[in-house]
């Protein structure tokens, strides 16, 4: 019963959110020495192979209470009564199943330290107040602060939280799954203000992605989005900090800060930190606290900025994470910064310096909104200060510490390179064999020697344009047209590149083959018996034929195969549909899908009725009997078949209110008894299914 409830939440994308992870049963796993989720397993599937076996096994052995879609993984909560390492091994061996993998926990990266430090010397030690007077915002940059939450009514964070045009608060509970982000904790608010505290507002600290002195509303700029990932005792799922940031992503976010981490890395969250990655986000993390140059997940992954913790020498911090695979330090030592309740303490950590990181980053692609987050993360990357080792860890080859001043000049300088900064289609959508016009527009003219702008589809085989087009010198915009299949429908991802800038745009293809209609004959049977299903199309099917997708309401009923083909050249096709005996009237929806269209058809199946109903003898004295038989039209099913009996006359003749036929038989008699009375009567009796119904006349002397 468990699993009918759970399947069913399944078919109508129900997701049943989960208890706060402070209740759930924790474990360590001393091999890799890091902590997970007892009872949960997360479960990532293929993306384009069949996974029905799959998901249903997932419903088998728990709850399937988080599914992130985008990444096609989701979250098993386990029957108590089975281990988890078996179900692990049975889930793997299944067709579709990608990986399986503990839901372990992430913890922010902080050391609280005291007493306060009088002032912020990371903002001096990377230039800050250098940047600020070049800093020129060109647009709204906003920071997901993935952590505890904000306390966003800190008077240094009350104006740089995103707002909702009501005053809402613009931030996500992924814990949860509400808008509740407030900090329990503390450390979210902490590195809410390293990034972004107002600057300039008489009052607390200044943050990296301050202001410019010179401007009015430049605090404006860069605002700060709460996702909140880690409960307040400071710790969190890494499937919680996945959907957080896929919510960060989804939801405007250009930097995603990720002041948290664990020693064990999961395929789902390095799948989450990609998704950002790949839609032009960039993620920055904190490298961890463990003093050694081991793996810290997620900022060990390749598209994430892993941020190392330096002190006012320039010096690694004792507790910092080091090594090649580290790409930035920034000051991570008795950082002073915001605190719940109005605050301000001086905090150490790597999750210090990964907000120095992202707010530097906020910073320069306001001013440099054309930069990929390519360039943006060589640009930190590239214009950082030497910084020491402590002892010999030290961190990769020609990287540093942050300095925001000289990565914004170099920002600035990439930035008169004309590139890309917008992809517009003439439609989004268009049927097979049109044609769409396509623009590209650069952030400024092009130069003597124009630009090339290289073009290409993700499904040329649906549509395609060439391969580039050149944009005239002194010119900001050129066109070049995609041209679609007459056959194909889907969708297909254009992408322009130039000057190190990618934009995309999707392009629907909507098939001119669809289908038109859906007619069944007859269109009422008895169970047993068989309907033809007749598919037809809008147009004749193009060579090789097309594939119609088949479904039924109730299979069990009316099967039908998965699919029908119409060959080329026919608008339509039939196939046969087999009915089971049924007790009951059943009404079966059998639908045609193709391309996003679909028509439906409803067959009735009726349970088998009289077609033949006798009394002998005819005529009795009132006192006697009489036998009824009945023969039905088709056998009755498996579980027998109720007869509905009635009589019009009950003073003169007694009949049962039903009469029972054996599973398998098509006949059946019962005893008819009579009253004496006054005169003679003629009696009509009755029998009847929702399939139809028979009478016969008795006559009582």
């Amino acid at each position: 019963m468990r699993i009918g409830a759970a399947l069913l939440g399944w078919l109508m994308g129900v997701v049943i959110w989960a208890q706060p992870i402070t209740h759930a049963p924790i474990a360590y796993d001393r091999e890799r020495d890091a902590y997970y989720i007892a009872n949960e397993l997360v479960v990532g599937l293929e993306p384009y192979a069949p996974t029905a076996l799959a998901q249903q096994a997932m419903l088998w052995v728990g709850e399937l209470y988080d599914m992130q879609t985008p990444l096609h993984a989701g979250v098993v909560r386990l029957d108590a009564r089975l281990d988890p390492e078996s179900v692990r091994a049975f889930l793997e061996s299944l067709p579709g199943v990608r990986y399986v993998e503990r839901n372990y926990l992430a913890f922010a990266c902080n050391n609280p330290n005291d007493p306060l430090f009088p002032q912020q010397w990371g903002l001096v030690r990377i230039q800050a107040p250098q940047a600020w007077a070049n800093w020129r915002p060109q647009r709204a940059v906003y920071i997901a602060i993935v952590d505890t939450g904000i306390d966003a009514t800190h008077p240094d964070l009350s104006q740089k939280v995103r707002r909702f045009s009501s005053g809402a608060i613009y931030g996500y509970n992924a814990i949860l799954n509400n808008a509740h982000t407030h900090d329990g904790h503390g450390h979210g608010t902490h590195c809410a203000g390293i990034a972004a505290a107002h600057t300039q507002n008489g009052i607390g600290i200044a943050g990296v992605a301050a202001w410019n002195p010179s401007l009015e509303n430049t605090h404006t700029a860069v605002q700060l989005m709460p996702v909140k990932v880690l409960n307040d005792q400071g710790y969190g799922s890494f499937a919680d900090i996945a959907r957080g940031i896929l919510w960060a992503v989804d939801n405007g976010a250009h930097i995603v800060s990720l002041s948290l981490g664990g020693t064990a890395g999961t395929q789902q969250l390095q799948d989450a930190v990609n998704y950002a990655w790949n839609r032009g986000c960039l993620v920055v993390a904190a490298a961890g606290n463990n003093g050694t140059n081991a793996p810290f997940y997620p900022a060990y992954y390749e598209n994430v900025l892993a941020v190392a913790a330096t002190d006012p020498t320039d010096t690694l911090t004792s507790f910092s994470q080091y090594g090649a695979w580290v790409d930035i330090a920034a000051p991570g030592q008795a950082i002073l910064s915001t605190v719940p309740s109005g605050g301000y303490d001086a905090w150490s950590g790597t999750s210090m310096a990964c907000p120095h990181v992202a707010g530097a980053a906020a910073l320069i692609w306001s001013h440099a909104p054309s930069l990929s987050n390519q360039q943006l993360r060589q640009v930190l990357e590239n214009n950082a200060d030497p910084c020491q080792p402590y002892w010999f860890g030290g961190i990769g080859e020609g990287k540093g510490r942050l300095n925001l001043h000289r990565a914004l000049q170099a920002a600035i300088q990439l930035d008169t390179t004309p590139s890309i900064s917008q992809l517009t289609l003439s439609h989004s959508s268009v049927h097979g064999g049109g044609v769409v016009r396509g623009t590209v527009t650069l952030n400024r003219a092009a130069g003597a020697e124009g630009v090339a702008v290289q073009l290409s589809s993700s499904n040329p085989s649906l549509a395609w344009c060439a391969a580039s087009i050149t944009i005239p010198p002194g010119q900001t915009t050129g066109a070049f047209d995609i041209f679609t299949s007459a056959s194909g429908g889907g969708s297909a991802i254009i992408t322009a590149s130039a000057g190190g800038v990618s934009r995309t745009a999707t392009l629907q293809v909507v098939s001119s083959f669809r289908v038109q209609s859906v007619s069944l004959a007859p269109s009422t049977v008895t169970g047993g018996w068989a309907s033809t299903l007749t598919v037809r199309l809008t147009q004749p099917a193009p060579n090789g034929g097309v594939q119609v997708q088949l479904s039924s309401t109730h299979p069990a009923v009316a099967p039908t195969p998965a699919s029908l083909t119409i060959p080329a050249g026919q608008t339509s096709a039939s196939v046969r549909v087999n009915t089971t005996p049924v007790s009951n009237r059943i009404a079966v929806s059998l639908t045609a899908a193709l391309n996003g269209s679909s028509v439906s058809g409803t067959l009735t199946v009726n349970p088998p009725a009289p077609i033949a109903f006798t009394i002998a003898p005819a005529a009795v004295s009132g006192g006697r009997t009489a036998t009824a038989t009945v023969v039905l039209n088709a056998n009755a099913p498996s579980g027998g078949l109720w007869l509905r009996v009635s009589n019009d006359n009950p003073s003169r003749v007694w009949t049962p209110a039903s009469v029972y036929v054996r599973p398998g038989t098509r006949t059946v008699q019962f005893t008819l008894y009579t009253y004496s009375g006054y005169g003679a009567a003629n009696v009509t009796v009755t029998v009847a299914t929702e399939g139809g119904s028979r009478s016969a006349t008795l006559r009582v002397r």
